[in-house]
């Protein structure tokens, strides 16, 4: 094998993929201009191929330099309300100066953080220390946003940095114990992240919020696209029954999907309930009131029995092995046979394509909480060999990172 020199730093990453991967640039946007009202996947198609694209071109100094640097200057636009402030001033061009005055901080530290963000995209430069806000910024004027920022870089740069000294420290092997991560380590804590993050009231709040913004524009499981709910829920339900219940949503959160859930199905009998903690359900304002609100530990015996579904978003993931099977097997144990259903809605790893949202986030429930985004043989492994579940089918959203797991306890 060749030694590697130094040119292969400043090499572009694949020069020789550029022509392919521009022909399907067009390809696909000529996809996406064809695709009407129905453009999320051309749309995450192209997106991936501009990403394509966009890595073949990069050298690796350029990829090495760049990313840490972003997160520093827009994390500073975030805490110093810059993006809020320029967002409120309106469209227009806006001096350094007149910004550094109205938000009083230093001009020459305003300058070189905006023309950083400014030179990587993310701001649009008008004149030499002058800009106006493009969508991105203004974004980040929403709470749920910006909210990201408060929690993300503050929570996940220690804990990253933290990673590779508690991986040799234990033989380089994977986490297996939620209160033994290198979360723990890096912000000097026994308390598990959720326990830790909901015993800083501001964070707790923050990362609710930062959960409603990862959920925009994610198609909702409930969309018709996704699962099939009249055909697998509302079809067979026991409408007849006193009290029945339609769906129990566990641990979800501020109740973003339940809400979605009554609103395109205004009409279905049936209960609807959101449980979680009490910590996280004081935190709810505005949720409809015909979705009732039960305090609730999912690692106890469920107190509703027999509903027709329960649902869980994203909450297998943050656990693991043996922590997931005692959650599970708590829903188990409520269902009726042939008749109640689990919908686990999380990432399922596929052998080969995988999308960069399920890798890094793998990584992030691996260093932070023990868990794991799983494959299909680990789910399989994880629901019907040590759940005693039974996998009936596995729906999967047009652009292939969240799926629903349907589940049934056998009779």
């Amino acid at each position: 094998m060749a030694p590697i020199g130094l040119e292969s730093a400043i090499a572009p990453s694949n020069i020789d993929a550029v022509p392919n991967l521009l022909a399907e640039v067009a390809s696909a946007g000529d996809a996406l201009s064809k695709a009407g009202d129905d453009s999320l996947a051309p749309r995450l198609e192209l997106l991936e191929k501009a990403r394509e694209l966009a890595r073949a071109l990069e050298t690796p100094r350029e990829m090495m330099i760049q990313h840490p640097s972003n997160v520093m200057a827009i994390s500073f636009g975030v805490y110093t309300n810059l993006w809020t402030t320029m967002a409120q001033n309106g469209d227009g061009p806006q001096k350094v100066s007149d910004l550094a005055k109205q938000l009083g901080l230093q001009e020459e530290l305003l300058q070189r953080m905006m023309r950083h963000v400014a030179a990587s995209g993310y701001l649009n430069m008008t004149a030499p220390d002058e800009y106006t806000p493009n969508s991105f910024s203004k974004s980040l004027s929403l709470p749920v946003m910006y909210s990201g920022y408060y929690t993300g870089p503050p929570t996940l740069n220690p804990t990253f940095l933290e990673a590779h000294d508690w991986l040799k420290g234990r033989g380089y092997k994977v986490p297996t114990d939620k209160f033994d991560t290198a979360y723990q380590v890096a912000h000097k804590t026994k308390l598990h992240w959720f326990e830790d993050m909901q015993s800083r009231p501001p964070h707790g709040q923050m990362f609710n919020d930062h959960m409603a913004g990862y959920l925009l524009g994610r198609p909702p499981w409930s969309d018709s696209g996704f699962f099939p709910v009249k055909e697998r829920l509302l079809d067979g339900f026991d409408a007849d029954k006193k009290d029945a219940v339609l769906l129990v949503d566990i641990a979800g959160g501020m109740g973003h999907y339940t809400d979605q859930f009554r609103s395109k199905f205004p009409d279905a009998p049936g209960r609807l309930i959101l449980q979680d903690l009490p910590v996280v359900l004081g935190q709810i304002q505005g949720l409809d009131s015909r979705i009732e609100r039960m305090e609730y530990d999912f690692f106890t015996e469920q107190p509703v029995k027999g509903a027709r579904a329960y649902y869980t978003h994203f909450v297998l993931h943050d656990w693991p092995d043996e922590d997931a099977v005692k959650i599970a097997s708590r829903v188990r144990e409520a269902m009726k046979p042939g008749y109640s259903k689990f919908l686990i809605h999380e990432h399922v790893i596929q052998p080969m394509k995988q999308d960069y949202e399920q890798t890094a986030l793998d990584l992030i429930m691996m260093t932070g909480f023990g868990g794991k985004e799983r494959s299909v043989a680990q789910w399989s492994e994880l629901l019907e060999n040590k759940c005693g579940l039974k996998i009936v089918n596995t729906y999967t959203v047009a652009n292939g990172i969240e799926s629903v797991i349907e589940c049934e306890r056998p009779e």
